[in-house]
């Protein structure tokens, strides 16, 4: 039964974090440029449609992704290891941790932000605002390099989770 919830657990950790750095490369690769590739008239209401959307699903499944992931540190057995940090595993688990809580007040802290307020930019720039038409492009710019570090970041922790795994 012990090793069955190791499984479950993991799993869980696994799964979550595939759904938290693929729905961000999703948002960055294919969304964004084909917003972006809209008629500032329509861009508005899509991404009134997507945006809020898509933050819930990132919150949520990076919130599971953390969450999963202490869980994991204590029903693997191997806790006190953080305590001693005399082995690559504990390393690996305390990089991987912090740098998974980094993304996520990036998130919260800068992007976010970013993101609602091109929601309202939108209509003044469908409307022909010159201005806010500009500044919503500069903020989309910010998302773009922000969601990129963001993938950069979630892709050390894949290789650190993969060494934490293997020692």
């Amino acid at each position: 039964m012990d090793a069955l919830l190791r499984i479950a657990v993991q799993y869980l950790h696994v799964f979550s974090g595939i759904l938290w750095i693929g729905g961000g490369f999703y948002t960055i690769v294919v969304q964004l440029p084909a917003v972006l590739a809209m008629p500032q008239a329509a861009r508005g209401p899509a991404m009134a449609q997507l945006v809020p959307r898509q933050w819930k699903y990132i919150f949520r499944v990076a919130e599971l992704t953390i969450f999963w992931g202490f869980v994991n540190v204590f029903v693997s057995g191997r806790a006190q290891q953080l305590l001693t940090l005399d082995s690559r595993w504990a390393w690996s688990i305390i990089v991987g941790a912090v740098l998974a809580l980094a993304i996520y007040v990036l998130l919260r802290a800068r992007l976010a932000p970013f993101a609602y307020r091109v929601l309202e930019l939108g209509p003044k720039a469908a409307s022909g605002d010159a201005s806010a038409a500009a500044e919503q492009a500069a903020l989309i710019g910010r998302i773009r390099r922000l969601g990129y570090v963001q993938l950069g970041v979630g892709l050390v922790i894949v290789l650190v989770m993969i060494t934490a795994r293997f020692s």
